[in-house]
């Protein structure tokens, strides 16, 4: 008699450990790559006081400015061949070293820098003046709030 309670004591833990096991396992796969992509996706939230965002303002803020502004395109080198905000000049991530020093030349004290991509969905430009401000410890950088397609809206008669 002793035998058969220790046997029924036995086949809940049993049971609950292979029903368990399955459902771990599933866990663990789903979290590797869920671990990947928040590390090393271009579009990963911000982690870190090393990630916060830059501020982003509106073109209309920027044009009453008046003052010296400098207009970074963080676009590829296709769409900033193809057209840009005039006065621009191309800086991105892929290409710092060669295209950094033109825009540390047209950089003057006191301008501020507003950096731009796409879209709002864009993040290069969230990138690029993350590390306008950390290497060259220009707080007056900002994100072209809505990208180059905000620009391209406030070109249109009337606004």
């Amino acid at each position: 008699m002793e035998i058969a309670a220790l046997d029924a004591m036995n086949v809940f833990p049993n049971a609950l450990l292979r029903a368990v096991r399955p459902a771990a396992r599933l866990l663990l796969v789903a979290l590797v790559p869920a671990l990947l992509a928040a590390t090393f996706h271009p579009r990963r939230p911000a982690w870190s006081k090393d990630q916060a965002m830059v501020p982003e303002t509106a073109w209309s803020t920027v044009q009453r400015w008046r003052g010296l502004v400098l207009v970074i395109d963080a676009r590829n080198t296709a769409a900033f061949a193809r057209q840009h905000i005039p006065g621009a000049l191309p800086l991105r991530e892929k290409h710092w070293e060669e295209q950094l020093p033109a825009m540390i030349k047209a950089w003057r004290p006191g301008a501020k820098v507003v950096v731009y991509c796409d879209n709002e969905v864009c993040t290069t430009s969230q990138s690029v003046a993350r590390r306008l401000r950390r290497d060259l410890g220009n707080n007056d950088v900002f994100v072209l709030k809505g990208g180059w397609g905000a620009w391209l809206e406030a070109q249109k008669p009337g606004k």
